[in-house]
């Protein structure tokens, strides 16, 4: 719909410009109606980012118009061609029930759990599920060099690349206070294959290779590479307990949220049983 383009456009920019609140102008006109619904050029504006351009824009707004009408005309069709709505009803009124059972639960049940998972706590699961935390893949802690490929008697270099470790920062940021020389450090774990491509290394290493190979020598492109592999683990060692610490805090935090839904659950079902809301026919 073209003619919605240069409006769309319009509003966009004004939306960029810090603008929060729809002017009565916009919020008085709609793009489209249906029966007694209307979509309002405001509700359009929301719909689309400010930051596409002015392409993407007027093809969005096709599109969310397009649903906006499709959906009500769907619906309008269906309360026609269908008599026994019994079965829609009940998965409305299930619907309802479990998004007030949310609600509930997010502002009333959840509200008071206790946010703060101590290192102790996370240390004493990681302990009694280590047969969880066997990984499979192969991880990488290293440090390396870029230098020029001018300079050919790079061997100076390379020793003291491969005699440092991940604690010589200072010593190698002093050491490449060149344009011709850098240095990089991956103190953190990362999957070996996602090194490889960091480095633009375009050869395969193999876990076992580690044992022995910790270093590599190479050109590519412009940057002659010098890398040293600091600490390395395998398939079959343990993932470290760094890197399972996000996914354990998760763990921790569910079960209290549903530790706190069991308590509250207990807690309303005694409550109308007690008073006489409950009924329990006879088995």
């Amino acid at each position: 719909m073209p003619k919605y383009v240069a409006f769309i456009l319009l509003a966009i920019a004004v939306c960029s410009c810090g603008k929060k609140n729809d002017t009565p102008a916009v919020q008085a006109k709609y793009v489209a109606s249906f029966d007694e619904d209307t979509l309002f050029e405001y509700e359009l504006v929301r719909a689309i980012s400010p930051f596409c351009d002015s392409k993407d824009s007027a093809k969005l707004a096709d599109d969310y118009i397009d649903e906006w009408l499709t959906e009500r005309v769907m619906y309008k069709e269906s309360e026609k061609l269908l008599s026994d709505t019994t079965d829609i009803a009940k998965k409305i009124m299930q619907y309802r029930r479990q998004l007030y059972t949310h609600e509930y639960c997010e502002k009333y049940v959840y509200s008071n759990v206790n946010m703060n998972v101590t290192e102790k706590e996370i240390n004493d699961y990681y302990d009694k599920h280590l047969n969880e935390y066997i990984i499979n893949t192969t991880y990488v802690k290293a440090h390396y060099m870029t230098i020029s490929p001018k300079i050919v008697r790079y061997y100076e270099i390379y020793e003291k690349l491969r005699k440092s470790d991940l604690d010589s920062e200072q010593e190698l940021g002093d050491y490449c206070d060149s344009p011709d020389k850098a240095v990089y450090f991956v103190k953190d774990w990362v999957e070996l294959n996602d090194f490889l491509k960091l480095i633009d290394y375009s050869g395969t290493i193999e876990p076992y290779e580690l044992k022995y190979k910790n270093t590599l020598d190479y050109v590519h492109d412009t940057l002659h590479y010098l890398v040293k592999i600091d600490d390395y683990l395998v398939p079959g060692d343990l993932l470290p307990i760094e890197l399972a610490k996000p996914k354990i805090i998760q763990i921790i935090m569910n079960k209290r949220r549903h530790d706190k839904y069991i308590q509250a659950k207990q807690d309303l079902l005694r409550k109308y049983k007690s008073n006489g809301e409950i009924v329990i026919g006879n088995k």
